[in-house]
């Protein structure tokens, strides 16, 4: 006899199905708006590329999933740049081409480029040569331990979102800056990128299993708890025969 198949959303599963359907919705919207905006401005010349309202659903298609993962600043950059440049309504590969101008003007990379940026960073981030802080901002956010362990298929995607944030605050005109060195605002963080390294070197051990004995390092500094841990840590350790004082 067969069991029966749930069909019963875990929590994870329905929090990925609410963000998809939020970002549908105002990806629609944004479609909407560019089309409305291309309306005004190029009138008849626009009207008439879409003669029935199934191309016009077609279309719509099409530019949503071109225009996927950009902000509203930014798309609006770009309509004023076509308004100037093109006397007919740009194809999507001329917008997108805007796009990336935009990118250059306010001395930005585009996401991908700012990507592979950032997983270059294999010491202190604050102490890196950003080409932008809005790649630096969007490390921090990602987790730059995530960023360099994790595979391409976990940390471009959440990147991706994190380094567009920061597009969107720089085109509204916020200003970011990179804090000082003495300015860490993520001690646990930096432990991290510089002791698992150091640790690897001196036993031997895989980074994984380096990280997971330096679990104790997110719990609240100067706690029992964390104390506790890191007694446990330093045990683990020796019974595996290295004399290791740890970072409390």
């Amino acid at each position: 006899m067969h069991s029966p198949i749930s069909t019963t959303q875990t929590g994870n599963e329905q929090e990925s199905s609410h963000q998809s359907d939020e970002q549908n919705q105002q990806n629609r919207m944004l479609v909407n708006m560019l089309f409305a905006r291309f309306k005004a401005i190029y009138t008849h010349k626009f009207a008439s590329a879409y003669s029935t309202p199934d191309e016009v659903k077609l279309a719509k298609r099409e530019w949503s999933i071109a225009i996927r993962g950009f902000q509203e600043p930014l798309l609006a950059y770009a309509v004023e740049r076509a308004k100037e440049t093109y006397a007919w309504p740009p194809t999507i590969s001329e917008f997108l081409n805007l796009i990336n101008t935009a990118y250059k003007v306010y001395g930005l990379v585009n996401p991908r480029s700012a990507y592979m940026e950032a997983c270059r960073c294999r010491m202190n981030p604050l102490e890196f040569r950003w080409s932008h802080p809005a790649i630096y901002f969007a490390g921090s956010k990602v987790g730059w331990y995530f960023l360099r362990t994790e595979e391409e298929r976990k940390t471009w995607p959440e990147f991706d979102k994190a380094y567009l944030e920061q597009v969107q605050k720089v085109i509204e005109g916020k200003q970011l800056t990179i804090p000082k060195v003495q300015q860490i605002e993520n001690k646990q963080e930096d432990l991290m990128i510089t002791f698992i390294p150091k640790l690897v070197a001196e036993t031997g051990l895989s980074e994984s299993k380096v990280a997971a004995l330096l679990y104790y390092t997110k719990k609240t500094e100067g706690t029992a708890v964390r104390a506790n841990y890191r007694m446990k840590t330093m045990k683990e350790l020796a019974v595996l025969g290295f004399d290791i004082d740890l970072p409390s």
